[in-house]
């Protein structure tokens, strides 16, 4: 496996993490939800609108809303 594509595994993964580290205290409010799905949504452009990039997002976008709906939203 080449470095590039090492990165395109790793990059996913890591602003994955940081998005749910940044979201880790959202309630869920509009303005929250919308920066979620912005961020993620530019992170899967970067990532190549991979199918793995894709998967792992929508993993994350469905955590952080449980978060979300936990911390009272």
């Amino acid at each position: 496996m080449t470095d590039e594509q090492l990165r395109k595994i790793y990059y996913p993964i890591a602003e994955a993490w940081k998005l749910i580290r940044e979201s880790c205290d959202a309630t869920g409010t509009p303005v929250e939800c919308f920066k979620v799905q912005e961020q993620a949504d530019m992170i899967f452009e970067k990532s190549g609108k991979t199918q793995f990039a894709g998967e792992i997002l929508a993993a994350t976008v469905d955590l952080i809303d449980r978060i979300m709906k936990e911390n009272g939203g």
